[in-house]
């Protein structure tokens, strides 16, 4: 007799990847501009807002604060490889980060392969998967915290994959992300 393995889930996790909001150990770069006290303050209010708005959106999810070792790409990989089926990661430093995009992405991730949702500093503020197959090789050779995490990332998606890509939004890593009009658009590639 062969062993009963669970069955995938077909509905879509949302997952919140986020730290534990320490002062010193959270949003460190937007410290630099804005003191320690106050970007955890910020933070504090962006995770409350963030996981208001994912039970607004009537996803499933889940807060993931305790995150495996590595890298942001290793840790993303796990967290969407424990998911077992489709699963939808996100930030939670996304201030326009609305209730109907996190819907949008629930629907798109049964339909599309992957789905992403690019930032305006080139990185990426949500990211979906249908099947949690390809999660590492996603990652392999990304420069994290930077202009090209979002187009290393692309480069590692196998081309029979359909992707759907959702609004770009901004995300704050520094100071100058808090006010919108101080931060360049890019064209969404």
């Amino acid at each position: 007799m062969t062993p009963c393995r669970p069955p995938i889930r077909r509905n879509p996790v949302l997952i919140i990847f986020a730290k534990a909001p320490v002062a010193g150990r959270v949003k460190t770069r937007l410290a630099r501009g804005l003191g320690v006290a106050r970007a955890t303050m910020w933070y504090r209010r962006a995770l409350a807002q963030t996981i208001a708005r994912a039970k607004k959106s009537r996803v499933p999810f889940r807060v993931a604060l305790r995150q495996p070792s590595g890298d942001l790409g290793r840790r993303m990989g796990l967290v969407a490889k424990a998911a077992k089926g489709p699963s939808i990661i996100i930030g939670c430093d996304i201030p326009e980060l609305s209730v109907s995009i996190l819907r949008e992405a629930a629907d798109a991730v049964r339909r599309f392969d992957f789905v992403i949702g690019p930032a305006l500093d080139g990185g990426y503020y949500l990211v979906g998967l249908k099947s949690p197959a390809h999660a590492f090789r996603l990652y392999e050779h990304v420069r994290w915290s930077g202009e090209f995490a979002l187009a290393d990332t692309l480069k590692n998606v196998p081309r029979h994959w359909r992707v759907y890509c959702l609004p770009m939004l901004r995300d704050v890593d520094v100071v100058d992300d808090l006010n919108p009009h101080s931060v360049i658009t890019r064209a969404c590639g």
